[in-house]
């Protein structure tokens, strides 16, 4: 199933699920890209809902939200009016040159192809201009209730895999030689929610809905194991929040030639 057709039927409890991402990172942003997201262009690119674009919006940015899903644009539109977007990937972006300070993928960089998309993100930012990218990923490998999950999932999802988002991201932006700079910031947080909330948060996983005929077999497995870990029906689950920040160079300025080391931070 294409990317471009996967999401539309999965927008209400993606819209009503997702987290959204903790205060710390859009700080570290800031830091690594050394400019203000108050009053910067920002193109933000799979913006799904518009969990991330409302987060940018609140932080005084100026955004244009691209999704390749209708389903997923409209119900950005009907949550923050008056907002325009772009039906469009990050491909072939439908932008003129330098127009951008920032271009951002919240939870879908790992939908693209590396060298296309990170050329067009470079062909549409502004000198010193920052292409970002981020995910929030369960940080459950110790937990018991989450092996239960991954296993099951392991078994009825086909293809699916728990480290399937563990790729070298900083490095595969470095081979490109577009970027003068690029860094990883990662930080952990967790939230809280109700198991009726975090079934709605497992339905918006497209390997969740991979499980096809299965579906209902599989979530009602994974509640009896989540009242089992939670008795109360309260969900507490953390996350590893992972953020890359790769920089266009100022006129003059040498792309990267050697990976700096990871800075690590705490949301």
């Amino acid at each position: 199933m294409s990317a471009r057709s996967l999401f539309d039927p999965l927008v209400d409890a993606y819209d009503a699920a997702r987290p959204s991402y903790p205060h710390r990172l859009f700080v570290d942003l800031e830091w690594l890209a050394g400019r203000e997201l108050a009053g910067a262009d920002i193109i933000e690119v799979g913006a799904g809902t518009g969990i991330a674009t409302r987060a940018l919006l609140d932080r005084g940015a100026r955004v244009i939200p691209v999704d390749h899903s209708p389903g997923m644009l409209g119900r950005l539109c009907e949550r923050t009016p008056g907002l325009g977007a772009v039906r469009a990937d990050g491909e072939a972006l439908p932008f003129a040159d330098a127009v951008a300070d920032f271009v951002c993928y919240a939870q879908a960089w790992h939908w693209v192809q590396v060298p296309v998309a990170a050329a067009e993100a470079a062909r549409v930012l502004r000198p010193g201009g920052a292409l970002a990218v981020w995910w929030n990923d369960v940080d459950g490998a110790d937990l018991r209730w989450w092996e239960r999950q991954q296993q099951r999932l392991e078994a009825m999802s086909p293809g699916y895999q728990r480290d399937h988002r563990l790729r070298p991201w900083a490095d595969e932006l470095r081979w490109t030689g577009l970027f003068a700079e690029v860094v990883t910031v990662s930080g952990r947080w967790s939230r809280t929610l109700a198991v009726e909330a975090y079934e709605l948060w497992l339905r918006s996983k497209s390997y969740v809905q991979a499980t096809g005929d299965r579906l209902e077999d599989f979530l009602a497995a994974e509640r009896r194991s989540l009242l089992k870990a939670f008795p109360d029906g309260m969900i507490t689950e953390p996350f590893h929040t992972v953020l890359v920040v790769a920089r266009i160079g100022s006129p003059g300025e040498d792309v990267v030639s050697a990976p700096p080391t990871a800075t690590l931070r705490d949301p």
